[in-house]
């Protein structure tokens, strides 16, 4: 998975000029706030190829859209203590997509939500305080 995303052909066309221009590695990168190894990388390939163009990525594409991310996050926040099982149920309610388990784990986890137990605490009833802490009133 990659660190950030791509540079725009804008941004790439910026440093190009930039380059023209007779700027140096290091006044590009900081002027533009991107580092010298990715002003470095964009202008080599520019003088190699004579372009600089992103190009498609290759691989399968994801099956969940946008609003079906959105309708995932949604549903999670709803029922954060179901088992994640019913929290595929409604989501296949809500949003008519057919998927596996493992993609609803992953795109959860991507957005942030992790599996937690809540912690263990003990009742505190009025004959447990006064156990705890003898010398004091409440």
């Amino acid at each position: 998975m990659p660190r950030s995303s791509e540079l725009s052909d804008f941004e790439k066309g910026i440093i190009i000029g930039y380059h023209k221009c007779g700027r140096s590695l290091r006044d590009i990168s900081s002027d533009l706030k991107y580092p010298k190894s990715t002003v470095a990388y964009v202008i080599k390939k520019w003088k190699v190829s004579g372009d600089c163009r992103n190009v498609p990525q290759v691989g399968r594409p994801t099956k969940l859209g946008d609003r079906d991310r959105r309708v995932l996050t949604r549903e999670i926040r709803k029922n954060c203590t179901q088992p994640m099982a019913l929290i595929r149920e409604e989501f296949q309610q809500a949003s008519g997509s057919i998927v596996s388990m493992n993609t609803i784990r992953k795109e959860a986890h991507q957005h942030g939500f992790h599996g937690r137990a809540a912690a263990h605490k003990p009742l505190i009833t009025k004959s447990n305080r006064a156990a705890r802490c003898p010398n004091t009133y409440w």
